[in-house]
């Protein structure tokens, strides 16, 4: 057995005070809780150690502490000091689940005592996990979901031809005496529930719940999601759908149980996938950990001065409306109009100043991690799979260490795509996807030429 590794799971289910990406107002509060959210850690060691951290989450900027401070390096310090991995050797992934707190920092976060609760909760799974620590084989095996089912190109409008479409599903195995640990590996957005008011993992919760009750002896199932940027999963053809609020802006529960529903059916399919596949291959080699930082250029951003124009002209259209009593519905609508609004302005105020960005890449034996900041494309994805073959095996992580938006193809910025369009959402300009992409190739190379391999 040439690894140790250990895992932990602890709960991060935020208050009623944590905000999640809402319609109206954008910052909503949540009802109460349909399933809780976990931060599962997994530290393995063949010399050096290496720590994976998978979070429900939505994606964690790294300003949304406050001016000077980064949210991922204050988790890795405290890693650090309390276990003394390097900082450098620790990767915090998020899932993308969208019924979780908002802490993309598209708007100011409102609750910074639970931020700092969320920070050392992570914390504490990292050290649990390294202070678990055993003797284990680690194998690793890929598979498919159906295709159509679960991961679609929803941008597939734009393409020519068949759109790129990523339904494999990868599962690395820790096992050891009466213990194991899971990686999960897969390519579509948690978007099953969404902007709704019930906190939910969406389905890497389902999934992962699934895997922790049938692996033998499975202590965390830890989803790292692929290049999943223009990912998503298909509507549910089976149950009523519609918007989540009516025109008065109450929640249609109709709709949100059908959703979750559909979230338990789809997230029970891939983990029953994941079961199926067996662990192939045995991985063997060292553990170890690279980094690299660059800059990136922003996207472009128009001048403010029309948008606060506009956005005057919405709130005065608001204020007519409440002051002489117009139907909810009307208020709603064009309440929902001022946020736009607000919205693209929050962008404008980022500004054009190079992003710093940092990829990450960690090697497990013959598998690498590499995390990219943002939400890559397929394309991107598919560009580091291709570094796979001879014993290796290369996954894209998103999400890895900050939150920047979407990362894209040069391409995608000459077609009618969301994804490009202004808004908190892209910070990263055409080519800093690429760049990230290119940078986290050289990165595996680096770490499959050092003197240890």
């Amino acid at each position: 057995m040439p690894f140790r590794a250990g895992s932990a799971k602890v709960d991060v289910t935020p208050p009623e005070s944590a905000p999640y990406l809402g319609g109206q107002p954008r910052h909503s509060l949540f009802l109460g809780v349909h399933d809780p959210l976990f931060a599962r850690a997994t530290a393995i060691t063949n010399g050096e150690t290496v720590i994976v951290i998978a979070v429900d989450s939505l994606g964690i900027n790294n300003s949304i502490l406050g001016p000077g401070r980064d949210f991922t390096a204050e988790v890795r310090e405290r890693v650090q000091q309390q276990t003394g991995v390097p900082a450098s050797h620790v990767m915090i992934t998020s899932s993308h689940a969208h019924s979780t707190p908002e802490t993309a920092d598209f708007r100011p976060f409102p609750d910074q005592a639970w931020l700092a609760t969320f920070r050392d909760r992570i914390v504490q799974a990292a050290r649990e996990a390294v202070e678990s620590q055993r003797p284990v084989t680690a194998t690793i095996g890929t598979g498919e979901v159906l295709r159509g089912t679960l991961a679609i190109n929803r941008n597939a409008h734009v393409y020519i031809g068949a759109p790129p479409e990523d339904p494999e599903v990868t599962v690395v195995r820790f096992q050891g005496d009466a213990w194991s640990s899971v990686f999960y590996h897969f390519t579509t957005h948690p978007v099953y529930v969404q902007v709704q008011p019930y906190v939910s993992a969406d389905f890497p919760g389902v999934t992962s719940a699934m895997l922790e009750h049938n692996e033998p002896h499975c202590q965390a199932a830890l989803f790292l999601p692929g290049a999943m940027g223009n990912q998503s999963p298909p509507p549910d053809p089976l149950t009523h759908s519609g918007p989540h609020f009516d025109a008065v802006n109450n929640p249609d529960f109709e709709v949100i149980r059908n959703l979750f529903a559909h979230t338990a059916r789809m997230g029970m399919y891939l983990a029953q996938t994941a079961l199926e596949i067996p662990g192939e291959t045995e991985l063997t080699g060292p553990v170890s950990a690279t980094q690299r930082t660059i800059q990136v250029a922003s996207r472009d951003l128009p001048d403010r001065g029309p948008f606060e124009v506009e956005l005057a002209a919405r709130q005065r259209a608001l204020q007519d409306a409440i002051d002489r009593n117009a139907p909810k519905a009307e208020i709603v609508r064009l309440t929902q109009q001022v946020q736009e609004i607000e919205e693209l302005l929050v962008a404008i105020d980022r500004g054009t100043d190079p992003i710093d960005a940092e990829v990450q890449v960690l090697r497990i034996g013959d598998l690498a991690l590499a995390g990219l900041p943002g939400e890559p494309f397929v394309e991107l994805g598919f560009q580091l799979k291709d570094l796979s073959g001879e014993g290796r095996t290369v996954l894209p992580v998103g999400y890895a260490n900050n939150y920047l938006g979407y990362l894209t193809h040069p391409e995608a910025w000459d077609t009618p795509i969301y994804e490009v369009s202004l808004g908190p959402w892209t910070r990263i300009g055409r080519f800093g996807g690429q760049q990230l992409t290119d940078t986290a190739k050289d990165l595996v190379d680096e770490l499959w030429t050092t003197p240890n391999e």
